[in-house]
């Protein structure tokens, strides 16, 4: 069995070919130590990229650097990595085979692997993985993980919200893939799950899209959704062809008929069809009369909903500025530049003297934004109304065009015709075009309904593949359920040997019953609370997290790569008393191990013991010093 283990020799950051950085590391304990604002951060997050991570923000010192090297050890062989330090932070890895001595003789020998797998090549983190000897889908980087997600695990940085259990990233976070991160790296799946939790998002996707489709030719069609039957519209359709044979007959009998007969029949038609223009051509006026009207009152509803946003937008930027500058003092009047006279109440303002106390101010604030957002959310239901109105206009007038042409067209045929049987025979021809027309629109409707069918039958097929998949999973995660419920167990145990060792800074850590965390949500609980003071926030996390990479030196199913880096010792508020117990903890943890491992941690407070031990890397950056040599 491969027990996947990631060691860092040696880590260097470049300027140009000037080395600003270089350090040597050992497996085991490292710790890098100094003051405040000395730039530990800064070498750490370089580190976190230089292994493979994207970074979308750099500092300034960051920016002045161009490139990082970094020597590592996986599974015991040497390896340096380049790269370069770019404005996406996605620049491809150089991998080169042996020590860093020998690399930097060497640029020739450097074999360059992208951000992003292509047809022709693996990506960096591909690479890697292989090295480390992690399985992967040979699938595209949506449904694989990456270096970059694998580090999250890895690295506890400071930047990133104490509640969170993994590292925060804005582009590729999300239930499914922390779920991934977790169930791979502790050993619970080897991405099956993960490959079909990607494939039921897909499949979940391709039926709201089916079921959209449906719901918007339904939404059309409206009543006259029954209409759409095929055997109704089949038996229209012969319908319509039996009139045609009946009215073809009685082409052939017109001319037997008397003329006075069909003179007084075709004129009664001809009455009767240009009423009906008349009044068809009345509702088409009308109907676009109440569309002029209602595109007005909709235009002006939207203009009306832009300047609401924008004063919400306008007003949450006052409160902002308001909240991070406070009250701005005028010493002269901006109206007439007079010197304005001293408020007796401080609390008031110093412009027009009335009270205007802090909480007076965020209460106005707040009665201003929530009476916009309600007209916000009045106008947007007027905008939807308004809208359905219109659309409902537009489907209607195309209807009464159409029945106005075969009108016109009929009363044409009859009227052009002086000899009344010509007339007659005209009429027919005119009930034979409607029958045809009708025909016609009948097949178009069972095209339609062959669509609706077909979207049915996929929507089924999407049902079905659905429900599929859903199996699935229930069978791997049941199946995983043994190994989830040990390794929890173990890591939950180690979290809680750590928290009762703070000292009783927090009660709850005492003796705490339950240790929980949860990749889905992105949270861990301590009997069932998620909130604590802000310092036992960092305790309750660095315990969490440093259970989980004490596991995966314990556990030889883990994936973690036996790699820790923690640049979150100490935060929000951390005594030293109680950072310096933890620091003893962490390492008296780890002093217990049995295995390869590294454990690359950063503080401002270093325990005096510690501070001179073999596990520190580099001097003691003292206040005014900088871990980068850039001057």
């Amino acid at each position: 069995m491969i027990v996947p283990t990631l060691i860092v020799n040696r880590f260097a950051i470049l300027r140009d070919t000037r080395f600003v950085y270089d350090q040597t590391f050992h497996k085991g304990i490292n710790i890098i130590r100094g003051d405040n604002g000395t730039g530990k951060s800064t070498v750490m997050d370089l580190l976190y990229y230089a292994l493979g991570a994207e970074v979308k923000k750099w500092t300034v010192e960051q920016e002045r650097c161009t490139h990082t090297l970094v020597e590592v050890l996986i599974n015991g062989h040497p390896f340096c990595l380049r790269r370069e330090i770019s404005d996406t932070g996605k620049a491809p890895m150089y991998f080169f085979e042996g020590g860093s001595e020998a690399a930097l003789k060497d640029m020739k020998n450097w074999l360059q692997y992208p951000n992003r797998r292509s047809d022709s090549k693996h990506s960096y983190s591909q690479q890697l993985f292989e090295m480390l000897g992690l399985p992967q889908h040979k699938t595209d980087d949506s449904t694989n993980l990456t270096m970059h997600q694998i580090l999250r695990l890895i690295y506890v940085d400071q930047m990133t919200e104490t509640s969170k259990l993994l590292k925060a990233d804005s582009e590729w976070d999300n239930p499914v893939i922390r779920k991934a991160i977790g169930e791979f790296l502790l050993g619970i799946d080897d991405l099956d799950a993960h490959n079909l939790r990607q494939k039921l998002i897909d499949a979940n996707k391709s039926f709201e899209a089916i079921n959209g489709e449906l719901k918007a030719i339904y939404r059309v069609l409206k009543d006259d959704s029954q209409t759409f039957r095929r055997e109704k519209l089949v038996k229209e359709i012969n319908s319509s062809k039996a009139s045609i044979s009946e009215l073809e007959s009685k082409q052939k009998g017109i001319r037997s008929t008397k003329l006075d007969c069909l003179n007084k029949e075709v004129k009664t038609r001809a009455s009767e069809i240009n009423a009906h223009l008349k009044s068809v051509a009345s509702n088409e006026a009308g109907l676009l009369e109440r569309k002029s009207i209602v595109n007005a009152e909709l235009i002006d509803t939207k203009l009306f909903l832009d300047s609401i946003r924008f004063r919400l937008e306008s007003i949450e930027q006052s409160q902002l500025t308001s909240s991070e500058l406070g009250d701005v003092a005028f010493k002269y009047c901006p109206s007439c530049l007079a010197p304005i006279k001293e408020h007796e109440n401080d609390s008031g303002c110093g412009l027009c003297k009335s009270e205007a106390g802090g909480a007076k101010r965020h209460y106005a604030y707040m009665q201003m934004i929530n009476e916009l957002n309600f007209q916000a959310r009045e106008s947007e239901a007027l905008i939807e109304v308004f809208q359905n109105e219109v659309d409902k206009i537009n489907a209607e007038i195309p209807k009464l065009n159409q029945e106005m042409e075969l009108l016109k067209n009929e009363y044409q045929a009859i009227t052009e015709n002086a000899d009344a049987v010509d007339a007659a025979l005209s009429e027919v021809a005119a009930e034979i075009g409607f029958h045809r027309s009708q025909i016609v629109s009948m097949n178009e409707k069972i095209e339609l309904t062959e669509k609706i069918e077909g979207l049915q039958a996929d929507k089924e097929e999407a049902i079905v593949e659905i429900s599929r998949i859903k199996d699935a999973l229930e069978r791997i995660e049941f199946s995983n359920e043994d190994r989830k419920f040990k390794i929890y167990g173990s890591i939950e145990k180690s979290a809680i040997d750590l928290l009762i060792k703070d000292g009783g800074y927090e009660d709850v850590f005492v003796d705490p019953e339950e240790v929980s965390f949860d990749f889905n949500r992105d949270r861990m609980f301590v009997n069932g609370r998620s909130k604590f003071s802000a310092s036992s926030m960092v305790i309750m996390k660095n315990s969490i997290r440093s259970a989980i990479f004490l596991q995966s030196v314990k556990d030889p199913l883990v994936r973690l790569p036996r790699l820790f880096l923690n640049d979150n010792i100490e935060d929000k508020g951390m005594t030293h008393e109680r950072s310096q117990n933890f620091q003893r903890s962490l390492v008296e943890a780890c002093l217990e191990l049995e295995g390869e491992f590294q454990l690359i941690f950063s503080t401002s407070m270093i325990d005096p013991e510690l501070n001179d031990s073999e596990f520190v890397v580099g001097p003691y950056y003292k206040k005014g010093e900088h871990t980068l040599s850039l001057s």
